[in-house]
């Protein structure tokens, strides 16, 4: 194989994994044009404000709504880098596995808590996440796994580091618990939800906690770039359902043929 064509598949992972697509072209083509989204939605912004500010209100509002559509389209290109990172990358995944390289915390979050509340549903033991060292990340600070640390607090969920591999944390699903919303909440509400969603307070804590687990701690990490993590004032976060689609649908496919496997 070329090594043009390695590079435009993605950076080698190991002999049991195929690459790491988050290095493809097509990704960073749709994250760039959601970048380029977001920085028109920044400077109309501005010009709204401006706008108003000198009490030209029609002006205003018409920005305003410019940036929204803007800020509509930023969060459509994500959703497409995302399903499809989240597709190729989990296309070798054994059945109780899950890739989260390439996405931003809040969308590795959101489809965690599904494959979880799926796995909990089916009664698997455990799940291994593959969240990488961070090496692709900015400053080479991982910030998935913190994100995905984060997730199994909520839930109380015991976790720890792979032994063999720093990149993987292992989930235990045994008797776990999880909040409804993980089953339901859509990507555009959660990813305007600051709220934290806990699991049942009458339930009881895990036991038997494996003997490398890792106490979890208040992470610090960027959740991902600040247009998908602002609420939008007079903006309806269902506008945004409509870039959800697929990746819902790509989920979906993705937990059930992981329950056929393990049936």
């Amino acid at each position: 194989m070329s090594t043009a064509a390695v590079a435009d598949r993605g950076a080698y992972l190991s002999q049991h994994k195929d690459y790491n697509h988050a290095t493809d072209s097509e990704y960073k083509r749709l994250r760039g044009l959601a970048d380029v989204a977001y920085k028109k939605r920044q400077s109309l912004s501005q010009q709204s404000q401006q706008a108003f500010k000198s009490g030209d209100k029609s002006e205003a509002h018409n920005l305003s709504e410019q940036a929204k559509e803007q800020l509509e389209v930023a969060e459509k290109f994500n959703m497409q880098a995302a399903e499809y990172v989240f597709t190729q990358n989990n296309a070798d995944s054994d059945s109780n596995e899950i890739d989260l390289h390439g996405l931003y915390t809040k969308e590795a979050q959101w489809i965690l808590q599904r494959r979880i509340a799926a796995g909990v549903a089916n009664q698997e033991q455990r799940l291994e996440v593959i969240v990488g060292k961070g090496i692709h990340s900015q400053n080479g600070i991982a910030k998935i796994k913190p994100a995905v640390e984060e997730l199994c607090k909520q839930a109380n969920l015991p976790n720890y580091v792979d032994p063999k591999n720093s990149g993987v944390l292992i989930i235990e699903l045994q008797n776990a618990q999880v909040p409804d919303s993980w089953r339901s909440m859509d990507y555009s509400t959660y990813a305007h939800n600051n709220t934290v969603s806990r699991p049942n307070p009458s339930a009881k804590p895990q036991q038997n906690r494996p003997h490398n687990y890792v106490q979890q701690q208040q992470p610090q990490y960027q959740q991902q770039p600040q247009y998908q993590q602002q609420p939008q004032q007079q903006h309806n976060a269902n506008q945004g359902n409509n870039g959800n689609g697929d990746l819902v649908n790509t989920l979906l496919k993705f937990v059930c043929m992981c329950i056929k496997k393990n049936m």
